[in-house]
Protein backbone atom coordinates (compact mmCIF):
# COMPACT_ATOMS: atom_id res chain seq x y z
CA UNK A 1 0.00 0.00 0.00
CA UNK A 2 1.08 3.46 -1.26
CA UNK A 3 1.60 6.32 1.13
CA UNK A 4 -2.12 8.03 0.00
CA UNK A 5 -3.32 4.70 0.76
CA UNK A 6 -2.30 4.72 3.90
CA UNK A 7 -3.62 8.14 4.39
CA UNK A 8 -6.65 7.77 2.94
CA UNK A 9 -7.23 4.39 5.87
CA UNK A 10 -6.52 6.55 8.50
CA UNK A 11 -8.72 10.00 7.56
CA UNK A 12 -11.04 7.35 6.92
CA UNK A 13 -11.07 5.42 10.36
CA UNK A 14 -10.84 8.77 11.83
CA UNK A 15 -7.89 7.98 13.55
CA UNK A 16 -5.55 11.21 12.08
CA UNK A 17 -5.21 14.00 15.32
CA UNK A 18 -4.72 17.15 13.19
CA UNK A 19 -4.63 18.21 9.66
CA UNK A 20 -1.71 18.60 6.79
CA UNK A 21 -0.74 15.04 7.53
CA UNK A 22 3.60 14.76 6.61
CA UNK A 23 5.56 10.96 6.36
CA UNK A 24 8.54 12.46 8.23
CA UNK A 25 11.09 10.58 10.05
CA UNK A 26 12.69 11.27 13.50
CA UNK A 27 15.32 9.88 15.38
CA UNK A 28 16.53 10.86 18.96
CA UNK A 29 18.63 14.15 18.71
CA UNK A 30 21.14 16.13 20.10
CA UNK A 31 18.37 19.03 20.30
CA UNK A 32 16.61 17.78 23.58
CA UNK A 33 13.11 17.55 22.34
CA UNK A 34 12.43 14.01 21.06
CA UNK A 35 14.62 11.17 22.95
CA UNK A 36 12.16 8.53 21.87
CA UNK A 37 13.33 6.03 19.08
CA UNK A 38 13.75 5.87 15.60
CA UNK A 39 10.63 5.58 13.37
CA UNK A 40 8.32 7.15 10.85
CA UNK A 41 5.60 9.20 12.12
CA UNK A 42 2.97 11.36 10.27
CA UNK A 43 3.33 14.47 11.50
CA UNK A 44 0.15 16.87 11.59
CA UNK A 45 -0.91 20.34 13.01
CA UNK A 46 -3.88 21.18 14.69
CA UNK A 47 -4.34 24.38 17.53
CA UNK A 48 -1.10 25.19 17.38
CA UNK A 49 0.35 21.53 18.36
CA UNK A 50 2.26 19.40 16.22
CA UNK A 51 1.21 15.62 16.74
CA UNK A 52 3.47 12.95 15.76
CA UNK A 53 1.96 9.51 15.35
CA UNK A 54 4.46 6.70 15.32
CA UNK A 55 3.84 4.52 11.41
CA UNK A 56 4.32 0.75 11.30
CA UNK A 57 5.13 0.31 7.33
CA UNK A 58 5.19 -3.14 7.55
CA UNK A 59 1.93 -3.49 8.67
CA UNK A 60 -0.05 -0.04 7.86
CA UNK A 61 -1.05 1.00 11.28
CA UNK A 62 -0.32 3.06 13.77
CA UNK A 63 1.37 2.53 17.21
CA UNK A 64 -0.48 4.74 19.35
CA UNK A 65 2.03 3.94 22.82
CA UNK A 66 5.01 6.07 20.77
CA UNK A 67 2.72 9.03 19.84
CA UNK A 68 3.79 12.72 21.09
CA UNK A 69 2.69 15.99 20.40
CA UNK A 70 4.56 19.36 20.89
CA UNK A 71 3.50 22.73 21.63
CA UNK A 72 4.52 24.67 18.33
CA UNK A 73 4.12 28.08 20.15
CA UNK A 74 7.68 27.33 21.67
CA UNK A 75 9.36 27.27 18.02
CA UNK A 76 11.10 30.42 16.95
CA UNK A 77 13.20 29.53 14.21
CA UNK A 78 13.59 26.97 11.23
CA UNK A 79 15.92 25.73 8.59
CA UNK A 80 15.77 23.52 5.91
CA UNK A 81 19.09 21.62 4.72
CA UNK A 82 17.75 20.13 1.07
CA UNK A 83 19.79 16.95 -0.14
CA UNK A 84 18.62 15.00 -2.75
CA UNK A 85 16.28 12.69 -1.97
CA UNK A 86 15.49 13.98 1.47
CA UNK A 87 14.90 17.24 3.61
CA UNK A 88 15.58 18.31 6.82
CA UNK A 89 13.52 20.56 8.62
CA UNK A 90 15.27 22.36 11.91
CA UNK A 91 12.78 23.45 14.60
CA UNK A 92 14.35 25.66 16.84
CA UNK A 93 13.63 27.09 20.02
CA UNK A 94 14.20 29.98 22.16
CA UNK A 95 16.53 28.22 24.96
CA UNK A 96 18.77 26.18 22.06
CA UNK A 97 16.78 23.38 21.52
CA UNK A 98 15.79 21.64 18.53
CA UNK A 99 13.79 19.46 16.41
CA UNK A 100 14.71 17.71 13.42
CA UNK A 101 12.40 16.60 10.78
CA UNK A 102 13.45 14.39 7.85
CA UNK A 103 11.63 13.62 4.91
CA UNK A 104 12.02 12.51 1.29
CA UNK A 105 11.71 14.38 -1.47
CA UNK A 106 11.21 14.67 -4.85
CA UNK A 107 8.92 12.10 -6.20
CA UNK A 108 5.39 11.91 -7.03
CA UNK A 109 4.15 10.19 -3.59
CA UNK A 110 6.32 12.73 -1.70
CA UNK A 111 4.75 15.59 -3.08
CA UNK A 112 1.62 15.99 -0.91
CA UNK A 113 3.90 15.83 2.46
CA UNK A 114 6.09 18.42 0.73
CA UNK A 115 3.25 20.94 0.04
CA UNK A 116 1.90 20.23 3.78
CA UNK A 117 5.09 21.06 5.32
CA UNK A 118 4.99 24.11 3.40
CA UNK A 119 1.93 24.70 4.70
CA UNK A 120 2.61 24.31 8.38
CA UNK A 121 5.36 26.48 8.27
CA UNK A 122 3.24 28.93 6.81
CA UNK A 123 0.99 28.62 9.71
CA UNK A 124 3.59 29.19 12.02
CA UNK A 125 4.75 32.21 10.39
CA UNK A 126 1.47 33.95 10.51
CA UNK A 127 0.33 32.51 13.75
CA UNK A 128 2.93 32.31 16.02
CA UNK A 129 5.66 34.78 14.05
CA UNK A 130 8.25 31.86 13.52
CA UNK A 131 11.23 33.14 10.98
CA UNK A 132 13.48 31.26 8.74
CA UNK A 133 16.88 31.17 10.33
CA UNK A 134 18.93 34.04 9.17
CA UNK A 135 15.94 36.31 8.41
CA UNK A 136 14.96 39.42 10.50
CA UNK A 137 11.89 41.46 9.35
CA UNK A 138 11.47 39.65 6.35
CA UNK A 139 15.15 40.53 4.92
CA UNK A 140 17.72 37.72 5.01
CA UNK A 141 20.48 38.59 6.96
CA UNK A 142 23.55 37.83 4.49
CA UNK A 143 26.24 40.29 3.45
CA UNK A 144 27.64 39.96 0.51
CA UNK A 145 31.46 40.49 -0.02
CA UNK A 146 32.16 44.22 -0.26
CA UNK A 147 28.99 45.54 0.49
CA UNK A 148 27.19 46.11 3.59
CA UNK A 149 28.20 48.17 6.60
CA UNK A 150 31.76 46.99 6.57
CA UNK A 151 32.40 47.40 2.97
CA UNK A 152 36.00 48.57 2.37
CA UNK A 153 36.87 52.05 0.38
Amino acid sequence: MDRKGILLDLRNEGKLKGLKPCFVNLRPNMGKIYNGGSGTFIMTIRDNTLYFQKLSFFLHRLIPSDDFSVNAKRFTEYGINKRTGLSILNLYDSEGRFLPIAYQTGLKETFSTEDNISRILKELEEKNGLKLEGVENGEENVESEGEGPNKEV
